[in-house]
């Protein structure tokens, strides 16, 4: 596996400042309330420019500048989270109808650096009219018995298990490997059983499949 390179991690630190800490002559109202009935799922666009992120289950994807980067999505905090060379970098949300404030990591959401999203039509991330699914395949195997019992997988939030080895290298979508389908990007996972345990980063590709396997 490759690490991220410090370029990868310059330009996804530099989406991060525009979302939240961009100059913006707008002050969202300190009176704005939160609605847990809002629905939170699907597009939206920050008012005063070409910044765009979508909700999808616990999925976040930001799309600037046609760069998309995928996160975790926790409608109960409500919050979006992305990890960049390890960094763990959260972002408090407020919703309220169509309206979303993107706070500060680590700062209250109603400080004057919480940017003002609507909903959106578009997505430009998805564009280019290439005909594909947008998603791709994930599979994590491993070739001998390492006796330690089911292998628990997790990967952006979705958990899966290993549950039998394999003498070569299966088919994605393989009963008894950990299997799933994710918007592309790049992702970190981590898995383990009884004494043993891995962590690391997985690239998923357009209507692809990334084979991962797991070794001692």
């Amino acid at each position: 596996m490759k690490p991220i390179s410090t370029l990868f991690k310059m330009a996804v630190l530099a989406l991060f400042a525009t979302l939240a800490f961009s100059c913006d002559e707008e002050d969202p109202s300190e009176t704005f309330e939160h609605d847990g009935n809002s629905n939170y799922y699907g597009d939206w666009k920050r008012s005063n420019m070409e910044s765009y992120v979508r909700f999808e289950s616990s999925t976040a994807i930001t799309c600037i500048g046609g760069q998309e980067t995928i996160g975790t999505f926790n409608a109960s905090a409500p919050s979006m989270t992305y990890v960049v060379g390890g960094e763990t970098i959260t972002f408090p949300l407020e919703f309220n109808g169509d309206t979303m404030l993107v706070g500060v990591p680590d700062q209250a959401i109603d400080t004057h650096n919480a940017q003002v999203y609507y909903r959106s039509d578009n997505f430009p991330c998805d564009g280019g009219g290439g005909g594909g699914s947008g998603t791709g395949n994930v599979m994590f195997w491993i070739s001998s018995d390492f006796g330690c019992g089911n292998i628990s997988v997790t990967v952006n939030g979705y958990g899966g298990a290993i549950t039998g080895y394999f003498n070569a290298s299966p088919d994605c979508g393989a009963s008894g490997a950990a299997n799933f389908t994710l918007p592309a990007g790049s992702y970190n996972f981590t898995a383990s059983c009884s004494g043993y345990s891995w962590d690391g980063t997985v690239t998923v590709s357009e209507d692809s499949c990334y084979k991962m396997q797991l070794t001692l």
